[in-house]
């Protein structure tokens, strides 16, 4: 087991929001996640050198957003960290054990729908998502059924970009062999049976986490700023973005000797936007 205060500085990766232990048992072996030794509100797993966290939610919605939020803040968890939801769902025709991305989740309940993640197309068939307040047992449209993932969708996608929120469902019952037969082995043998494929999902989800992660990346010259005065989300933005113009065009130019004047954020991005309105007139000229 991992103390609490062993992994508060962790770099995540990837947070797992499950909702039943034999769904989360395979993720567990797989990525060689350790369970926390605390008296945590959910049973959470991790592995501090791959940067892999896990939480298992249990049933329904409410508590898939619940969990999710836990994790969040039990690690501080970085915008660049990417989301993932995995478990059964039900299903009108795909045979059993049939892995999909699902890329509309729809809330029967609330009548709002999601559509999470970068479509990973080329490697796990795409499909829709239904979230239901009960098990699905009529089957009475071609989508997916399942309990956790609209409420996970809603809440993930504020803690990072949709690009980065995954929903993957592995089909575990139909009309011929309904939810309520489904075991808890069965559960965790369907999830191990996809694990070849899961393992080239995730690879191509932790590239997406270091892109991600170099564009968000906040050079410490600048970060000195964001600690030293306010930025409004906006400002901030501008600030960036002038601020890598600039450095592309002064790349040998001293940051804190051409802020020397400015004392508040706007001024701040003024000073950046100016010396780059100079800089391009100049180039004109010549």
């Amino acid at each position: 087991m991992i103390e609490l205060p062993d992994i508060r500085d962790v770099d995540l990766k990837i947070c797992w929001v499950i909702a039943l232990e034999p769904e989360a048992k395979p993720l567990i072996d797989l990525f060689d996640l350790h369970p926390l030794s605390n008296n945590l509100n959910f049973p959470v797993y991790i592995n501090p050198k791959s940067g892999h966290a896990l939480v298992i939610s249990g049933i329904g919605s409410s508590k898939a957003a619940a969990a999710a939020t836990y994790l969040k803040m039990l690690f501080n968890v970085q915008r660049y960290v990417a989301w993932i939801n995995i478990g059964i769902a039900g299903f009108c025709e795909e045979p059993i054990g049939q892995l999909f991305q699902a890329i509309k989740v729809h809330d029967t309940a609330r009548k709002t729908s999601y559509f999470p993640g970068f479509r990973l197309s080329k490697i796990v068939k795409c499909q829709t998502l239904h979230t239901v307040a009960q098990p699905e047992t009529k089957y009475s449209e071609a989508v997916l059924f399942d309990m956790e993932a609209s409420g996970f969708c809603e809440i993930a996608s504020m803690f990072s970009c949709n690009e980065l929120v995954f929903v993957l469902k592995i089909v575990s019952d139909t009309p011929k062999s309904p939810v309520s037969l489904v075991s808890r082995e069965a559960i965790t043998q369907l999830i191990y049976q996809n694990k070849n494929k899961l393992r080239e999902i995730i690879s191509r989800i932790e590239k997406l986490v270091n892109d991600e992660k170099k564009r968000l990346h906040v050079p410490e010259e600048v970060y000195q700023y964001f600690e030293r005065y306010h930025f409004t989300q906006s400002n901030r933005y501008r600030f960036l973005q002038a601020y890598k113009k600039w450095k592309s065009a002064f790349p040998d130019g001293k940051l804190a000797r051409t802020l020397a004047a400015g004392n508040s954020a706007s001024e701040l991005i003024s000073i950046l936007e100016s010396e780059l309105f100079l800089a391009v007139k100049d180039w004109k000229l010549k």
